[in-house]
């Protein structure tokens, strides 16, 4: 499990709650699309990432596996978002309202601003969006020879390193790196949470 997971995940069923809330209909596709929008966009910004979800270059672009498998009603999020079948898409609905009080003011910015520049895009357009050449899912895939054309699965577990974003902002990086600290010393300390952090 992703320490995204571990430290966050209140906060993650919250962000998919806010999401449903705003943009309605909310394909899944779409939601897992843009929580990595996020989580990109305040990486370029400040260095911190909202969720800290572990995204993996699958087939069709950045998936934090967690967020994939919300079909059955037995998923991870089923406190904060159900999910219901229409024609050959899958709509995330939300139960309840999102509680702000789990975001900064400064993250609650970062959403509007995705939800601004990416909430009237398609599933496709965010697919062929995360797709772009110089993306982090394009470097990545190339980097490992990952090959979605002559292999039946449409998945890797090759994980996509946001740090890659700032690695020439000695500041951000400064932020992550912190940040990362600070979220692993208030989890519970149990061997496979040390194990996550230590890497």
């Amino acid at each position: 499990m992703s320490i995204g997971i571990l430290a966050n995940k209140d906060k993650i069923g919250n962000l998919m709650l806010l999401l449903a809330e705003r943009l309605n209909p909310l394909y899944h596709t779409k939601l897992i699309k843009l929580l990595y929008l996020i989580d990109e966009t305040a990486v370029k910004d400040d260095g911190i990432p909202v969720t800290w979800l572990d995204y993996k270059v699958w087939q069709f672009g950045p998936v934090a596996p967690e967020t994939f498998f919300m079909k059955d009603s037995d998923h991870l999020f089923t406190n904060y978002i159900s999910t219901k079948k229409s024609d050959k898409n899958t709509i995330i609905v939300p139960i309840g309202h999102y509680n702000k009080n789990l975001f900064s003011e400064y993250e609650l910015e970062i959403i509007d601003i995705v939800i601004s520049d990416y909430g009237k895009l398609s599933s496709e357009e965010l697919v062929m969006l995360t797709h772009e050449q110089n993306s982090l899912w394009s470097i990545t895939k190339k980097e490992n020879n990952i090959d979605f054309v002559n292999s039946p699965a449409n998945i890797s577990n090759v994980s996509i390193d946001l740090k890659r974003l700032i690695a020439n902002d000695k500041q951000k990086l400064s932020n992550y790196e912190g940040a990362y600290e600070m979220m692993c010393f208030n989890l519970p300390s149990n061997i496979n949470v040390l194990e996550e952090c230590i890497r």
